[in-house]
C-alpha cells in the first residue's frame, strides 16, 4: 500500500532539536559490494520483545531480496544497516497515531541519518505488533520510509512479499490492483491512464514477453492499464516476482543514483 503525501511521514514533533544517541551499523551479512552502492536499506524495529526475533526478520527480508530479480543480479549494489537505540529514544523519535499512516517520525532524526550515511536511504520500520504496512511512492533519488506491520502477515513468506511490495512503492512502482484502498494517479513505469502511454512505456516488450500486454486496471481504476496480470505490485500474496516491466525499471534504477537530502535541500 502506498501513500500520496510525503509530509505525513516527515511531520516533525514539537520538540527542540536534540543530539541523537542512537547507533547505526552495517548489518552483518556475507556479501561483497561489487559496485558502488546504489541502495541503502536501514532497518529499525518497534515493539519487539526479543532483539533476536528482529534480526531474524531482517534476515528473512534480505534472503528474499537476494532471490528476487532484479535484486539478485544487483545484490552487490545494496548496503544494509541496522539502528540501535534505547526504548526511551524510540519514544522521542517515533509516535504512534490513529489513522493512516500509523506512525510519525521526527524529521531531524531522518536528516541525521542522511548526515551519517551521506546518502539517501530507505528507512524500513518493522513494527512487531503493527497491522498496517505502507510506503511513500518515492524513488531511489530520495530518502523515504517503509512501515511494515508484522502482525498482519500470516507467515514469513507473506511477510517477505509484503516487504517487497512496499519496497517497490518506495522505488517508484505504483499499485497494479483495481480495488486499492489508497488511490493514486496513473504514471510510469507500470500504470498508464491511456493506451498511448502504455505503448510508450512497455510496448517494446509486448509480443516479445508472453506475460506483457495491456491489462485493464491499476491504481484503483479499472480503466487504467497495467503491463501484467500478476506481480508483487498487484497481488503479492500470489505473485512470485515483480514482472518483466517492473524488473526492467528496477534494474535500470539500481544502476543509477542521485543523492538528495530528505529535508528537500
Amino acid at each position: 500500500m502506498s501513500i500520496k503525501v510525503w509530509g505525513f511521514f516527515f511531520l516533525s514533533f514539537l520538540f527542540n532539536n536534540i543530539c541523537f544517541a542512537y547507533d547505526i551499523k552495517l548489518y552483518p551479512i556475507e556479501h561483497s559490494l561489487e559496485y558502488k552502492p546504489t541502495l541503502d536499506l536501514v532497518f529499525s524495529g518497534l515493539n519487539y520483545q526479543n532483539q533476536k526475533v528482529f534480526f531474524n526478520d531482517i534476515e528473512i527480508f534480505i534472503q528474499r531480496l537476494k532471490q528476487t530479480r532484479p535484486f539478485t543480479e544487483n545484490f552487490g549494489r545494496i548496503k544494509f544497516y541496522c539502528i540501535y537505540f534505547s526504548e526511551k529514544e524510540k519514544n522521542v523519535i517515533f509516535q504512534q497515531v490513529q489513522g493512516f499512516p500509523p506512525l510519525k517520525v521526527r524529521q531531524d532524526f531522518l536528516e541525521d541519518i542522511f548526515a551519517r550515511l551521506k546518502s539517501n536511504y530507505k528507512l524500513v520500520i518493522i513494527d512487531a505488533s503493527g497491522l498496517t504496512s505502507c510506503a511513500e511512492l518515492s524513488s531511489s533519488e530520495k530518502a523515504s520510509l517503509i512501515i511494515l506491520g508484522k502482525a498482519r502477515y500470516k507467515d514469513k513468506h507473506s511477510f517477505a512479499k509484503g516487504f517487497l511490495h512496499e519496497l517497490g512503492h518506495s522505488l517508484g512502482l505504483r499499485d497494479e490492483c483495481v480495488d486499492c484502498q489508497q488511490l493514486l494517479a496513473a504514471g510510469p513505469p507500470n500504470c498508464a491512464a491511456i493506451r498511448e502511454d502504455a505503448e510508450k512505456w512497455w510496448g517494446d516488450l509486448v509480443g516479445k514477453d508472453l506475460r506483457v500486454n495491456y491489462i485493464s486496471g491499476c491504481c484503483g481504476n479499472k480503466d487504467y492499464i497495467r503491463p501484467t496480470i500478476a506481480s508483487f505490485m498487484n497481488d503479492p500474496g500470489k505473485a512470485e516476482d515483480f514482472g518483466p516491466v517492473n524488473e526492467r525499471y528496477l534494474n535500470e534504477l539500481l544502476k543509477n543514483k542521485i543523492v538528495s537530502n530528505p529535508s528537500g535541500s
